[in-house]
């Protein structure tokens, strides 16, 4: 059963400082509010001095924050100041980021001359000195809080418009979008639908910030005289400089308060960005190493690979996942694992907890991970990093995003030679050359030259096979290398990957969801459920004896031709538990047709012989038929 996050605040999304922060900006919607009705003394009433004329009178119990020379509490006009400064960075804010918003999604939408348009004149407002029209403005409709809003607004539009232009460029090209289009969507449902929502929030953690922004830009404008006639903290500040050598609590009590206002904004607007942000990069996570490593890993001699009992815990907002739960696997040298399962059965994040490569912020892992010589969990991380780049080779399901969009493939294919070998470049390029060769890239010597988007999805798989094959790794790590590609594609690559392996002795784990694949080209293989290890053996075994019926299943589904036309297609009942809160016993019970009360409350105890491996109560026992089709 996992654990639960608890509920504190530091494990709430928006943590301690977005908290606090979130705290102040709600008192003072309340100040502002009720600012009428509180018990304070009038800001223009000269009641504070109780002394001669002309005398100062310090914060204390009279006056909290003390009186001005003219007797007026400044408490009080701070408390007071709070309405038109909300009013003034709310609204400002708000007409800026919506006419920021609606420019930016037009033009990175339709891009063409709308987009020149508009980034035309995003560029002239940019360029105009904002004071200037500021001064122009004012001078021509009066010194208004209207007015006021209308120039910061205007202002503040640009930069709302650059950051919604990028992300709509950025969003319009994804699969999501195509999809729409496909499906009959008018531009404008797009626009609404699809892309506003997933600009809306870093709009607004934008927003939050920019109103602090505007609180800064209205204290300046206090000091050179062109603030609002009303009480505002700006001018305050600036009625106190006159004074700020022998009384500076006027002016710096209120400064204080705008000092604090900006922070608690700053704090609340960082919070909502991270909240956006949940998937982070790797510098930015904790990864965590659990308890001890449960014992020796076995004595394998020639073995690259050694998992035992590996668990895996992600920590997210609804609780602990345990995406991978005690796994133990072992893969000798030259030898091809094939690793299947649905999807969301825990296989990628396995090889994730390999390497320890996780976008969450916090990641546990406890057991045994032993790569040749090198414990992959308790290493010193210099050893670690070594190992990653010299023992270890990484092949990702999409080489798109694998390979960086704006270096060209020699510095690519270059750079893990010198960081980890200490090659020279030259004999980097030579060996770049090879690597290109061996994987059957025609022109070597011109694809070097290109980025990743100048070739094909075949060619972008064969460079991110050449980069994890640079330094020799004795393990190769291959997660959906074929997803994809097309068929003459996938063939070629798998048949490239086998050869590979045969020529270097390296060791193999391909993770798959075809069955076809894993028959063909691994000697042994694995079958994952809900982030556990259910049956592992020999291929051929497994393929002909399955004994768990998760994988009985798995084989069943498979399309066969041979059957006649229109038959319906054979598929696992239900669906994958959710790993937030497990089944008590047997993962698969709720799914499976032989469970039964023993099923659903005790795990079963893996069984089977030294090769072939499951944990099943009621194994198949009748060898099914040879699949003509697999």
């Amino acid at each position: 059963m996992p654990r639960r996050r608890s509920w504190s605040p530091a494990n709430w999304r928006l943590g301690f400082g977005g908290w606090i922060g979130l705290a102040w900006i709600v008192l003072l919607v309340v100040v502002a509010l009720l600012a009428d009705v509180l018990p304070l003394r009038d800001p223009d009433a000269l009641g504070v001095r109780t002394r001669e004329v002309g005398r100062y009178e310090g914060p204390g119990w009279n006056a909290w924050f003390g009186g001005d020379q003219q007797g007026r509490d400044v408490f009080a006009r701070t408390v007071h100041g709070v309405r038109p400064a909300l009013l003034l960075g709310l609204c400002a804010t708000a007409l800026a980021a919506l006419g920021g918003t609606l420019l930016g999604l037009v033009a990175g939408y339709f891009r063409g001359l709308a987009d020149r348009l508009i980034s035309a004149a995003v560029d002239l407002a940019l360029a105009f000195p904002a004071l200037v029209l500021l001064i122009a403005v004012r001078a021509t409709f009066g010194n208004s809080l209207t007015v006021l809003i209308l120039i910061f607004a205007v202002l503040g539009v640009p930069a709302y418009a650059r950051l919604v232009r990028a992300t709509a460029m950025s969003l319009s090209e994804r699969e999501f979008v195509d999809a729409a289009r496909s499906m009959g969507a008018t531009d404008w449902r797009i626009l609404r639908r699809e892309l506003l929502p997933l600009v809306a929030l870093p709009v607004l953690s934008y927003a939050v910030i920019g109103f602090a922004v505007v609180l800064v830009a209205e204290g300046g404008l206090a000091f050179i005289g062109l603030s609002l006639d009303e009480v505002t903290w700006g001018r305050l500040i600036a009625d106190g400089q006159t004074q700020i050598r022998d009384h500076p609590t006027l002016s710096l009590l209120p400064a204080t308060v705008m000092f604090v206002t900006i922070l608690a904004f700053n704090l609340f607007g960082d919070a909502l960005r991270r909240a956006r942000m949940p998937r982070r990069v790797a510098t930015d996570r904790r990864l965590l190493v659990g308890d001890a490593r449960g014992g020796e890993a076995p004595s394998g001699g020639d073995d690259v690979l050694v998992v035992r009992g590996l668990r895996t815990t992600l920590a997210t907002p609804l609780g602990d996942v345990c995406a991978v739960d005690g796994v133990d696997l072992h893969l000798g040298r030259g030898e091809a694992l094939g690793i299947v399962g649905e999807s969301g059965s825990g296989k990628t994040m396995l090889l994730r907890s390999i390497v320890g490569a996780f976008p969450l912020a916090s990641v546990t892992r406890a057991g045994v991970v032993d790569v040749g010589r090198t414990d992959m969990l308790r290493a010193p991380s210099e050893r670690i990093r070594k190992a990653l780049g010299t023992e270890i080779g990484m092949v990702s399901q999409n080489p798109l995003n694998a390979l960086n969009p704006v270096r060209r493939i020699d510095a690519q294919l270059i750079e893990p030679m010198q960081v980890h070998l200490g090659t020279s470049r030259a004999h980097a390029h030579e060996r770049a050359l090879e690597l290109l060769q061996q994987v059957g890239i025609p022109a070597p010597e011109r694809r070097l030259r290109e980025y990743p988007h100048q070739l094909s999805g075949g060619m972008r798989q064969r460079v991110a096979i050449a980069i994890a094959l640079a330094n020799d790794p004795a393990l190769l790590l291959a997660d959906e290398p074929t997803t994809a590609l097309d068929v003459t594609v996938q063939d070629q690559i798998l048949r490239l990957l086998d050869r590979l392996r045969a020529e270097r002795r390296m060791s193999l784990v391909l993770v798959t969801h075809d069955l076809a694949v894993v028959r063909g080209f691994t000697e042994r293989v694995a079958v994952m459920y809900a982030g556990q290890i259910v049956e592992t053996g020999p291929t051929e075994d497994v393929f002909l004896r399955p004994r768990h019926r998760y994988t009985v299943g798995l084989l069943d589904s498979i399309p066969d031709l041979m059957r006649p036309h229109h038959s319906e297609m054979r598929a696992i009942p239900g669906s994958p538990p959710n790993l937030l809160v497990p089944p008590a016993g047997c993962r698969f019970a709720p799914r499976c047709p032989a469970a039964d009360a023993r099923c659903r409350s005790a795990a079963p105890e893996p069984a089977g012989d030294a090769d072939h491996r499951y944990a099943c109560w009621h194994p198949m026992d009748v060898p099914v038929a040879e699949p003509a089709h697999v």
